[in-house]
């Protein structure tokens, strides 16, 4: 029987490791740490909150997480929200204001000045000329003007990716935003083939959270697990078997292939004493650092009641938090019916210094945010803070061109394989289907 070994017990190791196992083949998977579910990490606090510290949502049009819960019997664990879920609003010029969703709504919505809104509907008489490194923010600025980029497409790409747009490649994040262009010269009159999809997909989570598509997995290949291992050394054998050194277990274990599902600084450490050159193009895959803080209410003492997914704030606000998840509206479960759960975040991109403040100081810009945006004056019932440091990967400019230089790297050393966000999407979704794919990659090779 043809061996795998597999490094990281994320989402993509475990998934990427599941489906092998199902195939017939052996596979062991190496986790340094003492659970797996990586970015997937759901927490009860106090008996009564139920917390995510990662992904909060998937999409329900993903096929490739589809038919993985659908295998793992998972269905009737999922909920959703898809009223409240499509309801987003961005804090803008001193209220919170709804995202517009139709052409009507962007015409009477306050977000932009009459002169924005001008500009925008200019975009199709815009002429298409995407270069191969131009950023979102080049983009987004060239087809449709600087109060798009400001007032919409900022807050949302500080809610996805806690990112920059002047540093993310366009290609690379929405490619299919350049395809668009492409073929209909126009993003506007492009879209409408995108609508039907995007009007069918709802944000879907599970009644006691993320981590039980993880802890699913885990329950049907544990016994192909190790935890608590960190891999000292890899080496390849003239025979296409490779052998990975684990320290704790002073175990050595051959596979016919090997897969690296660990975040790029890891890989490069391994990986460099047999091909230098990959080194480089992996360190330059930069991740952001997060902090997230949960914040529980009385339902009383708010303001305003919460009616949709949460809100995002722009740059150009001047207030430090990037936004909030209104987690309990979205999710009825996630506290007590009387009281409210936001989940708030803060760092990202434009501020790398946030998760070196003290609880305290994160505590008081959080404060601070809510009260601006939501008007909330009432001291929080309950929090909890958690510091990321390697939150999301940032797909910056030349983020193609490095992923093309490390394919040309691993046709080098037949029988490595790689897998994660950093490749073909942030999602659980995307990374899902990215390590799906390259399990059928490693069928074919074996």
């Amino acid at each position: 029987m043809k061996k795998v070994v597999v490094i990281g017990g994320g989402i993509a190791g475990l998934s990427l490791a599941y489906s092998l196992i199902k195939q017939g083949f052996d596979v062991t998977l190496i986790e340094k740490e003492n659970r797996v579910g990586g970015a997937l990490n759901t927490v009860l606090k106090n008996n009564k909150y139920i917390i995510e510290y990662g992904p909060n949502t998937f999409l329900s049009t993903s096929d490739s997480i589809a038919n993985l819960i659908s295998d793992l019997n998972l269905n009737n664990q999922c909920v959703t929200n898809d009223k409240v879920s499509k309801k987003r609003y961005i804090y803008k010029n001193g209220k919170l204001r709804l995202v517009p969703k139709s052409p009507s709504s962007f015409i009477s919505s306050r977000l932009l000045t009459t002169r924005g809104k001008i500009r925008a509907l200019c975009e199709p008489l815009i002429r298409s000329k995407t270069q191969d490194t131009e950023s979102l923010a080049e983009f987004v600025k060239r087809r449709a003007g600087t109060e798009i980029l400001d007032n919409l497409v900022d807050p949302f790409v500080s809610g996805v990716y806690a990112g920059d747009p002047y540093q993310l490649e366009i290609k690379s994040i929405f490619p299919k935003l350049v395809e668009i262009e492409d073929k209909y010269k126009s993003i506007f009159k492009g879209m409408k083939h995108l609508a039907g999809h995007l009007k069918n997909s709802n944000l879907v989570s599970f009644k006691w959270g993320m981590e039980t598509l993880t802890a699913a997995i885990y329950d049907k290949i544990k016994k192909n697990i190790k935890t608590n291992a960190s891999v000292e050394s890899i080496k390849s054998l003239s025979n296409k078997l490779w052998t990975v050194n684990i320290n704790q277990y002073k175990e050595v274990i051959r596979g016919n292939a090997l897969v690296f599902a660990t975040p790029p600084n890891e890989t490069a450490r391994l990986l460099m004493p047999l091909i230098p050159e990959i080194f480089p193009i992996l360190v330059d895959i930069p991740y952001i650092h997060l902090v997230v803080v949960h914040t529980a209410f009385r339902k009383k003492d708010l303001p305003i009641r919460p009616d949709g997914f949460g809100f995002l704030v722009p740059r150009n606000e001047r207030i430090r938090m990037l936004g909030s998840i209104w987690s309990s509206t979205l999710f009825t479960n996630r506290s007590p019916e009387d009281e409210v759960l936001l989940t708030n975040f803060i760092g990202g991109a434009t501020d790398p210094d946030a998760i070196n403040l003290d609880d305290q100081e994160l505590i008081s810009h959080i404060k601070y945010g809510l009260e601006k945006t939501m008007g909330i004056t009432s001291e929080p019932l309950f929090w909890s803070i958690r510091r990321i440091g390697q939150a999301i990967p940032q797909y910056t400019i030349g983020h193609m061109s490095r992923l093309n230089k490390l394919e040309a790297c691993l046709e080098k050393l037949p029988g490595i394989f790689m897998t994660g966000s950093y490749f073909s999407g942030i999602s659980v979704s995307d990374t899902i289907g990215h390590a799906q794919s390259t399990a059928n990659n490693i069928k074919n090779y074996l």
